[in-house]
Protein backbone atom coordinates (compact mmCIF):
# COMPACT_ATOMS: atom_id res chain seq x y z
CA UNK A 1 0.00 0.00 0.00
CA UNK A 2 1.53 3.70 -0.95
CA UNK A 3 2.43 5.80 2.28
CA UNK A 4 0.63 9.01 2.08
CA UNK A 5 2.00 11.75 2.86
CA UNK A 6 0.28 13.53 5.67
CA UNK A 7 1.37 17.16 5.67
CA UNK A 8 -1.76 19.24 5.92
CA UNK A 9 -2.40 22.65 6.20
CA UNK A 10 -2.68 24.52 3.00
CA UNK A 11 -2.09 21.70 0.43
CA UNK A 12 -3.69 18.99 2.35
CA UNK A 13 -3.47 15.58 2.06
CA UNK A 14 -1.80 14.06 -1.36
CA UNK A 15 -5.57 12.61 -2.00
CA UNK A 16 -7.52 15.88 -1.22
CA UNK A 17 -4.62 17.37 -3.92
CA UNK A 18 -5.55 14.85 -5.99
CA UNK A 19 -8.89 15.68 -6.60
CA UNK A 20 -8.48 19.26 -7.30
CA UNK A 21 -5.10 18.67 -9.67
CA UNK A 22 -7.02 20.12 -12.81
CA UNK A 23 -6.18 23.66 -13.38
CA UNK A 24 -4.72 24.99 -16.35
CA UNK A 25 -1.99 27.88 -17.09
CA UNK A 26 -1.69 30.25 -14.72
CA UNK A 27 0.27 33.39 -12.34
CA UNK A 28 2.51 29.96 -11.04
CA UNK A 29 3.38 29.35 -14.78
CA UNK A 30 4.57 32.60 -15.01
CA UNK A 31 6.19 32.83 -11.84
CA UNK A 32 8.33 29.28 -12.47
CA UNK A 33 8.99 31.11 -16.70
CA UNK A 34 10.46 34.25 -14.49
CA UNK A 35 12.53 31.86 -11.32
CA UNK A 36 13.89 30.02 -14.83
CA UNK A 37 15.13 33.07 -16.86
CA UNK A 38 16.58 33.79 -13.16
CA UNK A 39 18.29 30.58 -12.99
CA UNK A 40 19.75 30.84 -16.31
CA UNK A 41 20.79 34.13 -16.22
CA UNK A 42 23.31 33.67 -12.50
CA UNK A 43 24.60 30.51 -14.14
CA UNK A 44 25.80 32.24 -17.42
CA UNK A 45 27.76 34.57 -14.90
CA UNK A 46 28.89 31.77 -12.80
CA UNK A 47 29.84 29.12 -15.41
CA UNK A 48 31.67 31.56 -17.78
CA UNK A 49 34.69 31.61 -15.72
CA UNK A 50 35.93 28.23 -16.73
CA UNK A 51 36.09 29.21 -20.16
CA UNK A 52 37.74 32.48 -19.40
CA UNK A 53 40.12 31.71 -17.32
CA UNK A 54 41.72 29.04 -19.59
CA UNK A 55 41.61 32.60 -22.59
CA UNK A 56 42.57 34.87 -19.50
CA UNK A 57 46.12 32.33 -20.21
CA UNK A 58 46.00 31.53 -23.62
CA UNK A 59 49.74 32.78 -24.39
CA UNK A 60 48.90 31.47 -28.22
CA UNK A 61 47.31 34.97 -28.19
CA UNK A 62 49.64 37.00 -26.29
CA UNK A 63 50.65 38.74 -29.22
CA UNK A 64 47.48 40.35 -30.27
CA UNK A 65 46.75 43.68 -29.79
CA UNK A 66 44.41 44.57 -27.16
CA UNK A 67 44.31 41.09 -25.22
CA UNK A 68 45.86 40.70 -21.71
CA UNK A 69 47.37 37.33 -21.12
CA UNK A 70 48.38 36.43 -17.96
CA UNK A 71 50.77 34.57 -16.34
CA UNK A 72 48.75 32.17 -14.11
CA UNK A 73 49.30 28.75 -13.49
CA UNK A 74 47.45 25.65 -12.30
CA UNK A 75 47.26 25.80 -8.94
CA UNK A 76 46.24 30.19 -9.20
CA UNK A 77 43.67 29.03 -11.73
CA UNK A 78 42.24 26.44 -8.91
CA UNK A 79 42.32 29.45 -6.69
CA UNK A 80 40.38 31.67 -9.37
CA UNK A 81 37.83 29.45 -9.87
CA UNK A 82 37.38 27.43 -5.93
CA UNK A 83 36.74 31.36 -4.80
CA UNK A 84 33.16 31.87 -6.16
CA UNK A 85 32.89 28.99 -3.74
CA UNK A 86 34.04 30.60 -0.08
CA UNK A 87 31.28 33.23 -0.47
CA UNK A 88 28.75 30.65 -1.96
CA UNK A 89 29.27 28.46 1.03
CA UNK A 90 29.82 30.98 3.43
CA UNK A 91 26.63 33.17 2.61
CA UNK A 92 24.39 29.87 2.49
CA UNK A 93 22.44 30.02 6.03
CA UNK A 94 22.18 34.25 6.24
CA UNK A 95 21.03 33.47 2.06
CA UNK A 96 18.13 31.16 3.73
CA UNK A 97 17.43 33.10 6.13
CA UNK A 98 17.14 36.04 3.87
CA UNK A 99 14.83 34.59 1.53
CA UNK A 100 12.40 33.69 4.45
CA UNK A 101 12.26 36.71 6.16
CA UNK A 102 11.94 39.28 2.93
CA UNK A 103 10.59 36.69 0.43
CA UNK A 104 12.18 35.76 -2.52
CA UNK A 105 12.21 38.13 -5.00
CA UNK A 106 14.08 40.83 -3.53
CA UNK A 107 16.99 38.39 -2.85
CA UNK A 108 16.98 37.61 -6.60
CA UNK A 109 16.83 41.01 -7.90
CA UNK A 110 19.91 41.91 -5.55
CA UNK A 111 21.40 38.85 -6.89
CA UNK A 112 21.40 40.16 -10.56
CA UNK A 113 22.25 43.55 -10.29
CA UNK A 114 25.03 42.62 -8.43
CA UNK A 115 26.56 40.14 -10.71
CA UNK A 116 25.94 42.28 -13.40
CA UNK A 117 28.17 45.41 -12.17
CA UNK A 118 30.63 42.85 -11.19
CA UNK A 119 31.03 41.47 -14.15
CA UNK A 120 31.05 44.91 -16.12
CA UNK A 121 34.11 45.69 -13.53
CA UNK A 122 36.23 42.45 -13.65
CA UNK A 123 37.98 43.22 -16.61
CA UNK A 124 39.31 46.19 -15.36
CA UNK A 125 40.02 45.05 -11.53
CA UNK A 126 41.80 42.41 -13.09
CA UNK A 127 44.00 44.49 -14.54
CA UNK A 128 44.75 46.49 -12.03
CA UNK A 129 44.89 43.90 -9.25
CA UNK A 130 46.07 40.73 -10.90
CA UNK A 131 44.47 37.29 -9.56
CA UNK A 132 44.11 38.40 -6.06
CA UNK A 133 41.19 41.18 -7.01
CA UNK A 134 39.61 38.25 -9.23
CA UNK A 135 39.20 36.18 -6.57
CA UNK A 136 37.59 38.73 -4.53
CA UNK A 137 35.38 39.64 -7.49
CA UNK A 138 34.27 35.89 -7.73
CA UNK A 139 34.19 35.70 -4.00
CA UNK A 140 31.88 38.38 -4.24
CA UNK A 141 29.97 36.98 -6.59
CA UNK A 142 29.62 33.70 -4.64
CA UNK A 143 28.13 35.67 -1.72
CA UNK A 144 24.93 37.56 -3.91
CA UNK A 145 24.67 34.19 -5.41
CA UNK A 146 24.37 31.79 -2.52
CA UNK A 147 21.02 33.08 -2.22
CA UNK A 148 19.50 31.62 -5.02
CA UNK A 149 18.77 27.84 -4.45
CA UNK A 150 17.43 28.90 -1.46
CA UNK A 151 15.26 31.64 -2.02
CA UNK A 152 13.94 29.55 -5.13
CA UNK A 153 12.94 26.58 -2.32
CA UNK A 154 11.27 29.30 -0.47
CA UNK A 155 9.47 30.36 -3.18
CA UNK A 156 8.49 26.94 -4.46
CA UNK A 157 7.33 25.63 -0.78
CA UNK A 158 5.38 28.73 -0.21
CA UNK A 159 2.70 29.05 -3.75
CA UNK A 160 3.04 25.73 -5.93
CA UNK A 161 1.49 22.99 -5.54
CA UNK A 162 2.32 20.03 -3.90
CA UNK A 163 1.25 17.31 -6.88
CA UNK A 164 2.98 19.65 -9.49
CA UNK A 165 5.60 20.74 -7.68
CA UNK A 166 8.29 18.15 -8.60
CA UNK A 167 7.84 18.52 -12.90
CA UNK A 168 7.95 22.51 -12.04
CA UNK A 169 10.49 22.67 -9.74
CA UNK A 170 12.54 20.31 -12.16
CA UNK A 171 11.97 22.76 -15.02
CA UNK A 172 12.72 25.82 -12.82
CA UNK A 173 16.19 24.09 -11.70
CA UNK A 174 16.85 22.87 -15.29
CA UNK A 175 17.77 26.90 -15.60
CA UNK A 176 21.12 25.90 -13.72
CA UNK A 177 22.06 23.37 -16.80
CA UNK A 178 20.03 26.10 -19.10
CA UNK A 179 23.13 28.40 -17.97
CA UNK A 180 25.68 26.31 -18.45
CA UNK A 181 24.31 25.09 -21.72
CA UNK A 182 25.00 28.75 -23.10
CA UNK A 183 27.72 30.15 -20.74
CA UNK A 184 30.37 27.81 -22.39
CA UNK A 185 30.00 27.58 -25.79
CA UNK A 186 29.16 31.47 -26.11
CA UNK A 187 32.51 32.20 -23.71
CA UNK A 188 34.41 30.13 -26.35
CA UNK A 189 33.27 32.39 -29.19
CA UNK A 190 33.36 35.24 -27.17
CA UNK A 191 36.82 35.03 -26.54
CA UNK A 192 38.03 34.23 -30.18
CA UNK A 193 36.75 37.67 -31.28
CA UNK A 194 39.12 40.79 -31.37
CA UNK A 195 38.64 42.12 -27.83
CA UNK A 196 38.91 38.48 -26.30
CA UNK A 197 38.22 37.21 -22.95
CA UNK A 198 37.29 40.89 -21.76
CA UNK A 199 33.91 40.51 -23.94
CA UNK A 200 32.85 37.22 -22.25
CA UNK A 201 31.96 39.61 -18.58
CA UNK A 202 30.77 42.76 -20.85
CA UNK A 203 27.85 40.41 -22.81
CA UNK A 204 27.23 38.54 -19.30
CA UNK A 205 26.62 42.30 -18.01
CA UNK A 206 24.34 43.38 -20.32
CA UNK A 207 22.27 40.21 -19.79
CA UNK A 208 22.08 40.54 -16.39
CA UNK A 209 20.17 43.92 -16.18
CA UNK A 210 18.29 42.98 -19.09
CA UNK A 211 17.01 40.01 -16.60
CA UNK A 212 16.81 41.94 -13.71
CA UNK A 213 14.25 44.50 -15.64
CA UNK A 214 11.96 41.42 -16.68
CA UNK A 215 12.03 39.57 -13.32
CA UNK A 216 11.57 42.60 -11.72
CA UNK A 217 8.01 42.86 -13.92
CA UNK A 218 7.13 39.51 -13.57
CA UNK A 219 7.78 37.49 -10.20
CA UNK A 220 5.06 38.43 -8.04
CA UNK A 221 4.66 36.48 -4.39
CA UNK A 222 2.85 36.78 -1.35
CA UNK A 223 5.30 38.20 1.49
CA UNK A 224 2.51 35.96 4.34
CA UNK A 225 3.02 35.48 8.02
CA UNK A 226 6.98 35.06 9.01
CA UNK A 227 7.38 31.91 11.16
CA UNK A 228 9.73 31.40 14.14
CA UNK A 229 12.52 28.67 12.54
CA UNK A 230 12.28 25.44 14.82
CA UNK A 231 15.70 25.43 14.25
CA UNK A 232 15.91 22.74 17.10
CA UNK A 233 13.74 20.59 15.02
CA UNK A 234 15.02 20.83 12.01
CA UNK A 235 18.66 20.01 13.59
CA UNK A 236 17.79 17.20 15.15
CA UNK A 237 16.09 15.49 11.92
CA UNK A 238 17.62 12.85 10.57
CA UNK A 239 16.19 13.10 7.48
CA UNK A 240 17.56 16.53 7.00
CA UNK A 241 21.52 14.96 7.74
CA UNK A 242 20.57 12.11 5.05
CA UNK A 243 19.97 14.66 2.36
CA UNK A 244 23.15 16.87 3.75
CA UNK A 245 25.78 13.79 3.02
CA UNK A 246 24.43 12.99 -0.59
CA UNK A 247 24.17 16.89 -0.87
CA UNK A 248 27.70 16.65 -0.75
CA UNK A 249 28.43 14.02 -2.91
CA UNK A 250 26.73 15.48 -5.84
CA UNK A 251 28.25 19.11 -5.22
CA UNK A 252 31.51 17.57 -5.23
CA UNK A 253 30.90 15.50 -8.55
CA UNK A 254 29.29 19.09 -9.71
CA UNK A 255 32.25 21.31 -9.33
CA UNK A 256 34.30 18.69 -11.01
CA UNK A 257 32.57 19.08 -14.25
CA UNK A 258 31.66 22.37 -13.97
CA UNK A 259 35.23 23.84 -13.08
CA UNK A 260 37.29 21.30 -14.32
CA UNK A 261 35.80 20.00 -17.67
CA UNK A 262 37.12 22.60 -19.76
CA UNK A 263 40.90 21.88 -18.67
CA UNK A 264 40.16 18.12 -18.75
CA UNK A 265 38.89 18.20 -22.01
CA UNK A 266 41.59 20.99 -23.88
CA UNK A 267 44.83 19.59 -21.62
CA UNK A 268 43.65 16.39 -20.87
CA UNK A 269 41.86 15.23 -24.35
CA UNK A 270 43.70 17.70 -26.66
CA UNK A 271 40.83 19.36 -27.77
CA UNK A 272 41.09 22.95 -28.75
CA UNK A 273 40.23 25.96 -26.68
CA UNK A 274 36.64 26.87 -28.81
CA UNK A 275 35.96 23.25 -29.18
CA UNK A 276 36.44 22.21 -25.50
CA UNK A 277 34.37 25.21 -24.87
CA UNK A 278 31.44 24.09 -27.09
CA UNK A 279 31.81 20.23 -26.20
CA UNK A 280 31.83 21.40 -22.12
CA UNK A 281 28.61 22.62 -22.72
CA UNK A 282 27.36 19.36 -24.27
CA UNK A 283 26.72 17.26 -21.10
CA UNK A 284 24.52 19.95 -19.58
CA UNK A 285 22.16 19.61 -22.11
CA UNK A 286 21.93 16.17 -21.39
CA UNK A 287 21.76 16.95 -17.43
CA UNK A 288 18.71 19.04 -18.28
CA UNK A 289 17.16 16.26 -20.49
CA UNK A 290 17.22 13.96 -17.55
CA UNK A 291 16.23 16.77 -15.35
CA UNK A 292 12.89 17.63 -17.43
CA UNK A 293 12.03 13.34 -17.83
CA UNK A 294 13.03 12.38 -14.41
CA UNK A 295 10.63 15.00 -12.38
CA UNK A 296 7.70 14.45 -14.80
CA UNK A 297 8.29 10.77 -14.65
CA UNK A 298 8.50 10.63 -10.73
CA UNK A 299 5.59 13.21 -10.46
CA UNK A 300 3.44 10.95 -12.69
CA UNK A 301 4.50 7.73 -10.46
CA UNK A 302 3.46 8.78 -7.03
CA UNK A 303 0.72 10.77 -8.49
CA UNK A 304 -1.20 7.87 -9.92
CA UNK A 305 -0.38 5.68 -6.50
CA UNK A 306 2.37 3.25 -8.24
CA UNK A 307 5.34 4.30 -5.48
CA UNK A 308 5.21 6.15 -2.64
CA UNK A 309 7.34 9.53 -3.17
CA UNK A 310 9.76 8.23 -0.45
CA UNK A 311 10.48 5.46 -3.19
CA UNK A 312 10.59 7.63 -5.80
CA UNK A 313 12.73 10.11 -4.49
CA UNK A 314 15.25 7.07 -3.22
CA UNK A 315 14.88 5.41 -6.71
CA UNK A 316 15.75 8.63 -8.55
CA UNK A 317 18.67 9.74 -6.38
CA UNK A 318 20.01 6.42 -6.85
CA UNK A 319 19.91 6.19 -10.59
CA UNK A 320 21.43 9.45 -10.78
CA UNK A 321 24.37 8.47 -8.07
CA UNK A 322 25.07 5.01 -8.81
CA UNK A 323 24.95 6.21 -12.56
CA UNK A 324 27.37 8.56 -12.17
CA UNK A 325 29.74 6.74 -10.21
CA UNK A 326 29.79 3.84 -12.74
CA UNK A 327 30.54 6.54 -15.37
CA UNK A 328 33.58 8.30 -14.04
CA UNK A 329 34.77 5.01 -13.06
CA UNK A 330 34.90 4.27 -16.98
CA UNK A 331 35.53 8.19 -18.17
CA UNK A 332 38.84 7.42 -16.04
CA UNK A 333 40.47 4.37 -18.41
CA UNK A 334 40.04 6.23 -21.40
CA UNK A 335 42.48 7.51 -23.49
CA UNK A 336 43.06 10.36 -24.97
CA UNK A 337 43.07 8.35 -28.80
CA UNK A 338 39.40 8.15 -27.87
CA UNK A 339 37.94 11.64 -27.33
CA UNK A 340 34.61 10.94 -28.95
CA UNK A 341 34.46 8.40 -26.45
CA UNK A 342 35.16 10.54 -23.71
CA UNK A 343 32.94 12.77 -24.59
CA UNK A 344 29.74 10.14 -24.88
CA UNK A 345 30.46 9.04 -21.62
CA UNK A 346 30.71 12.58 -20.29
CA UNK A 347 27.45 13.23 -21.79
CA UNK A 348 25.85 9.68 -20.34
CA UNK A 349 27.11 10.66 -17.19
CA UNK A 350 25.48 14.55 -16.50
CA UNK A 351 22.09 13.02 -17.97
CA UNK A 352 21.83 10.43 -15.28
CA UNK A 353 23.39 13.39 -12.86
CA UNK A 354 20.28 15.07 -13.86
CA UNK A 355 17.56 12.47 -12.10
CA UNK A 356 18.38 13.86 -8.78
CA UNK A 357 16.47 16.26 -9.67
CA UNK A 358 13.44 13.90 -8.68
CA UNK A 359 15.38 13.06 -6.18
CA UNK A 360 17.01 14.71 -2.87
CA UNK A 361 16.82 18.09 -4.47
CA UNK A 362 13.15 17.87 -3.44
CA UNK A 363 13.09 16.02 0.06
CA UNK A 364 13.34 19.32 1.49
CA UNK A 365 10.40 20.56 0.24
CA UNK A 366 8.39 16.95 1.33
CA UNK A 367 9.74 17.55 5.09
CA UNK A 368 8.41 20.76 5.35
CA UNK A 369 7.26 23.07 2.69
CA UNK A 370 7.57 26.21 5.08
CA UNK A 371 11.21 25.78 5.71
CA UNK A 372 12.33 23.97 2.40
CA UNK A 373 14.41 27.14 1.75
CA UNK A 374 16.36 26.92 5.00
CA UNK A 375 16.98 23.41 4.76
CA UNK A 376 18.46 23.84 1.49
CA UNK A 377 20.58 26.60 2.81
CA UNK A 378 21.96 24.57 5.62
CA UNK A 379 22.51 21.40 3.28
CA UNK A 380 23.82 23.50 0.36
CA UNK A 381 25.98 25.39 3.29
CA UNK A 382 27.33 21.59 4.35
CA UNK A 383 27.94 20.36 0.39
CA UNK A 384 30.01 23.83 -0.59
CA UNK A 385 32.56 22.80 1.88
CA UNK A 386 33.05 20.30 -1.03
CA UNK A 387 32.77 22.92 -3.56
CA UNK A 388 35.52 25.26 -2.23
CA UNK A 389 38.06 21.86 -1.85
CA UNK A 390 37.47 20.31 -5.01
CA UNK A 391 38.88 22.37 -7.54
CA UNK A 392 41.81 22.99 -4.61
CA UNK A 393 42.38 19.22 -4.26
CA UNK A 394 42.30 18.31 -8.20
CA UNK A 395 44.70 21.07 -8.53
CA UNK A 396 47.34 19.28 -6.17
CA UNK A 397 46.17 15.93 -7.41
CA UNK A 398 46.91 17.58 -11.43
CA UNK A 399 49.91 19.24 -9.86
CA UNK A 400 50.50 21.58 -12.67
CA UNK A 401 50.29 18.73 -15.25
CA UNK A 402 47.11 18.75 -16.80
CA UNK A 403 47.76 16.63 -19.16
CA UNK A 404 48.74 13.53 -17.34
CA UNK A 405 45.28 11.23 -17.47
CA UNK A 406 46.81 8.70 -14.74
CA UNK A 407 46.06 12.08 -12.92
CA UNK A 408 42.49 12.79 -14.04
CA UNK A 409 42.08 9.11 -13.11
CA UNK A 410 42.75 9.69 -9.23
CA UNK A 411 40.46 12.47 -9.06
CA UNK A 412 37.84 10.75 -10.90
CA UNK A 413 37.60 7.52 -8.69
CA UNK A 414 37.80 9.93 -5.59
CA UNK A 415 34.62 11.68 -6.67
CA UNK A 416 32.77 7.98 -7.99
CA UNK A 417 33.95 6.25 -4.65
CA UNK A 418 32.20 9.57 -2.75
CA UNK A 419 29.04 9.18 -4.96
CA UNK A 420 28.04 5.72 -3.93
CA UNK A 421 28.81 6.06 -0.36
CA UNK A 422 26.64 9.19 0.46
CA UNK A 423 23.90 7.93 -1.47
CA UNK A 424 23.61 4.74 0.18
CA UNK A 425 23.31 7.11 3.40
CA UNK A 426 20.46 8.88 2.15
CA UNK A 427 19.10 5.19 0.81
CA UNK A 428 18.90 4.04 4.82
CA UNK A 429 17.79 7.43 6.40
CA UNK A 430 16.19 9.47 4.55
CA UNK A 431 12.36 10.78 4.44
CA UNK A 432 9.51 12.27 2.39
CA UNK A 433 7.41 12.31 5.34
CA UNK A 434 5.91 16.07 6.03
CA UNK A 435 7.79 16.44 9.78
CA UNK A 436 4.96 18.20 12.49
CA UNK A 437 7.52 21.04 13.23
CA UNK A 438 6.31 22.19 9.90
CA UNK A 439 2.81 23.30 10.78
CA UNK A 440 2.78 26.99 11.53
CA UNK A 441 0.75 26.24 14.53
CA UNK A 442 3.38 23.45 16.10
CA UNK A 443 4.65 25.44 19.36
CA UNK A 444 1.25 26.29 20.24
CA UNK A 445 -0.23 22.42 20.22
CA UNK A 446 2.72 21.25 21.29
CA UNK A 447 2.44 23.58 24.78
CA UNK A 448 -1.25 23.25 24.97
CA UNK A 449 -3.15 20.32 27.10
CA UNK A 450 -3.61 17.85 25.31
CA UNK A 451 -6.94 17.00 26.00
CA UNK A 452 -7.57 20.96 24.14
CA UNK A 453 -5.65 19.34 21.01
CA UNK A 454 -7.35 15.74 21.28
CA UNK A 455 -10.01 15.01 18.25
CA UNK A 456 -13.48 14.78 19.85
CA UNK A 457 -13.69 11.84 17.83
CA UNK A 458 -11.56 9.48 16.33
CA UNK A 459 -11.57 8.84 12.43
CA UNK A 460 -13.11 5.43 13.32
CA UNK A 461 -15.41 6.41 15.50
CA UNK A 462 -16.49 8.81 12.74
CA UNK A 463 -17.17 6.08 10.49
CA UNK A 464 -18.83 3.91 13.08
CA UNK A 465 -21.40 7.07 13.70
CA UNK A 466 -21.79 7.37 9.53
CA UNK A 467 -22.73 3.69 9.70
CA UNK A 468 -25.09 3.33 12.55
CA UNK A 469 -26.86 6.70 10.76
CA UNK A 470 -27.37 4.28 7.76
CA UNK A 471 -29.33 1.71 9.71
Amino acid sequence: MVTENKCQGKFGTISERLRNKCYGFGVRHLQSVCMCLCMISLFIARGSMAVAVLAMTDHTRSKSTGITIYEWDKNIQGLILSSFFWGYTLMQIPAGLLAKRYGGKPVLLVALLANGLICALLPTLSYLGGWPVVCACRVLMGLTQACLFPASHTLLGRWLPAQERTTLAGIIYGGSQLGTIIAMPLSGLLAETAIGWKLIFYSISGLMEVERQYIERGLHTSGGKVLRTPWRHILRSRGLWAVAITHIGFTCSYVLFFVDMPTYLEKGLHISLKNSASLSALPYAGMWLGNIVSTSVSEKIFNRGLLSVGTCRKLFNSIACFGMAVGLAVLSFISKEHENLAVAVLVATLTLYGFSAAGFMMSHLDMSPNFAGVMLSLTNFIANFGSVGTPLITSFILNNDPTDLSRWRICFLIISSLLILTNIMYMIFASAKCQSWDDPDFEDRKSADPEEVAPALTSSAILKAEEAKKH
